[in-house]
Protein backbone atom coordinates (compact mmCIF):
# COMPACT_ATOMS: atom_id res chain seq x y z
CA UNK A 1 0.00 0.00 0.00
CA UNK A 2 1.53 3.54 -1.18
CA UNK A 3 1.82 6.21 1.82
CA UNK A 4 -0.91 8.12 0.00
CA UNK A 5 -3.35 5.17 0.26
CA UNK A 6 -2.32 4.78 3.81
CA UNK A 7 -2.85 8.45 4.76
CA UNK A 8 -6.47 8.64 3.47
CA UNK A 9 -7.44 5.35 4.77
CA UNK A 10 -6.72 5.87 7.91
CA UNK A 11 -8.68 9.28 7.82
CA UNK A 12 -11.82 7.70 6.36
CA UNK A 13 -11.63 4.19 8.55
CA UNK A 14 -10.70 6.12 12.02
CA UNK A 15 -13.60 8.80 11.18
CA UNK A 16 -16.03 7.90 8.72
CA UNK A 17 -19.13 9.68 10.43
CA UNK A 18 -17.41 13.14 8.69
CA UNK A 19 -16.74 11.32 5.59
CA UNK A 20 -19.03 14.04 3.56
CA UNK A 21 -17.08 16.66 5.00
CA UNK A 22 -14.32 18.21 2.92
CA UNK A 23 -11.48 16.03 2.13
CA UNK A 24 -8.57 17.81 0.19
CA UNK A 25 -5.04 15.88 -0.56
CA UNK A 26 -1.99 18.01 -0.52
CA UNK A 27 1.26 17.49 -2.00
CA UNK A 28 4.19 19.96 -0.61
CA UNK A 29 7.25 19.24 -2.78
CA UNK A 30 10.97 18.51 -0.86
CA UNK A 31 12.92 21.34 0.50
CA UNK A 32 15.71 21.91 2.89
CA UNK A 33 13.67 24.51 4.57
CA UNK A 34 11.05 21.42 5.59
CA UNK A 35 14.09 20.22 7.96
CA UNK A 36 12.72 16.61 7.74
CA UNK A 37 9.32 17.95 9.60
CA UNK A 38 7.11 18.79 6.92
CA UNK A 39 6.19 15.86 5.12
CA UNK A 40 5.29 15.36 1.08
CA UNK A 41 1.66 14.80 1.79
CA UNK A 42 -1.18 16.19 3.59
CA UNK A 43 -4.54 14.83 3.81
CA UNK A 44 -6.74 17.52 5.21
CA UNK A 45 -10.05 16.77 6.53
CA UNK A 46 -12.99 19.62 7.58
CA UNK A 47 -16.79 19.38 8.43
CA UNK A 48 -18.35 23.04 8.69
CA UNK A 49 -21.05 21.71 10.18
CA UNK A 50 -19.77 19.89 12.88
CA UNK A 51 -16.24 22.18 13.26
CA UNK A 52 -14.43 19.14 13.45
CA UNK A 53 -10.97 18.63 11.48
CA UNK A 54 -8.46 15.75 10.98
CA UNK A 55 -4.96 15.43 9.47
CA UNK A 56 -3.04 13.21 8.71
CA UNK A 57 0.64 12.29 6.77
CA UNK A 58 3.65 9.93 7.15
CA UNK A 59 5.05 12.06 9.95
CA UNK A 60 1.66 11.78 12.09
CA UNK A 61 1.03 8.03 11.26
CA UNK A 62 4.62 6.78 12.70
CA UNK A 63 4.45 8.62 15.79
CA UNK A 64 0.27 8.21 16.48
CA UNK A 65 0.30 4.41 16.18
CA UNK A 66 -1.25 4.69 12.39
CA UNK A 67 -4.29 7.37 13.23
CA UNK A 68 -5.02 10.59 12.23
CA UNK A 69 -5.01 13.08 14.55
CA UNK A 70 -8.00 15.44 15.30
CA UNK A 71 -6.93 19.22 14.66
CA UNK A 72 -8.08 22.53 15.84
CA UNK A 73 -9.56 24.85 13.34
CA UNK A 74 -7.71 28.58 14.14
CA UNK A 75 -9.52 30.15 10.80
CA UNK A 76 -12.26 29.31 8.23
CA UNK A 77 -12.99 32.32 6.22
CA UNK A 78 -14.43 32.78 2.34
CA UNK A 79 -10.69 33.20 1.92
CA UNK A 80 -8.45 30.52 3.95
CA UNK A 81 -8.45 27.58 6.42
CA UNK A 82 -6.44 27.48 9.17
CA UNK A 83 -5.96 23.92 11.45
CA UNK A 84 -3.20 23.11 13.81
CA UNK A 85 -2.09 20.56 15.94
CA UNK A 86 0.72 18.84 17.91
CA UNK A 87 2.73 15.63 17.64
CA UNK A 88 4.86 14.87 20.25
CA UNK A 89 7.69 12.99 19.01
CA UNK A 90 10.53 10.44 21.29
CA UNK A 91 13.12 9.94 19.66
CA UNK A 92 16.07 6.81 19.95
CA UNK A 93 17.02 8.00 23.28
CA UNK A 94 13.86 8.55 24.90
CA UNK A 95 13.42 12.25 24.72
CA UNK A 96 10.29 13.54 24.29
CA UNK A 97 9.36 16.97 21.92
CA UNK A 98 5.82 18.26 21.25
CA UNK A 99 6.21 19.65 17.44
CA UNK A 100 3.49 22.03 16.46
CA UNK A 101 2.16 22.24 12.82
CA UNK A 102 -0.06 25.15 11.42
CA UNK A 103 -1.74 25.04 8.03
CA UNK A 104 -2.96 27.38 6.22
CA UNK A 105 -5.34 26.15 3.04
CA UNK A 106 -5.75 29.38 0.81
CA UNK A 107 -8.78 28.54 -1.01
CA UNK A 108 -8.23 30.86 -4.19
CA UNK A 109 -5.18 28.88 -5.64
CA UNK A 110 -5.54 25.94 -3.81
CA UNK A 111 -2.41 26.52 -1.79
CA UNK A 112 -1.67 25.07 1.27
CA UNK A 113 1.45 26.86 3.33
CA UNK A 114 2.87 24.14 6.16
CA UNK A 115 5.02 25.14 9.17
CA UNK A 116 6.44 23.36 11.88
CA UNK A 117 7.93 24.65 15.43
CA UNK A 118 9.24 22.87 18.08
CA UNK A 119 7.41 23.58 21.95
CA UNK A 120 9.27 25.02 24.74
CA UNK A 121 12.28 28.09 24.04
CA UNK A 122 13.41 26.86 20.52
CA UNK A 123 13.21 29.74 17.72
CA UNK A 124 13.39 27.72 14.48
CA UNK A 125 11.38 26.64 12.91
CA UNK A 126 10.30 24.53 9.28
CA UNK A 127 8.38 25.42 6.35
CA UNK A 128 6.60 23.79 3.19
CA UNK A 129 4.16 25.24 -0.14
CA UNK A 130 2.46 23.22 -1.83
CA UNK A 131 -0.80 22.26 -3.60
CA UNK A 132 -4.22 20.53 -2.75
CA UNK A 133 -7.09 18.78 -4.85
CA UNK A 134 -10.21 17.71 -3.62
CA UNK A 135 -10.35 14.19 -2.65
Amino acid sequence: MTLRNLVLSSIFLAFPTISQALTLECTVPASNAGGGYITDLYILQYDDASGQAIVSDGLILYFNNDQPMQARVSEDTAKKLVLTWKVQMTNSTGQTANMQFRAAYLKADKTLLVRAAPGGDYSNSFEGRGRCKPV
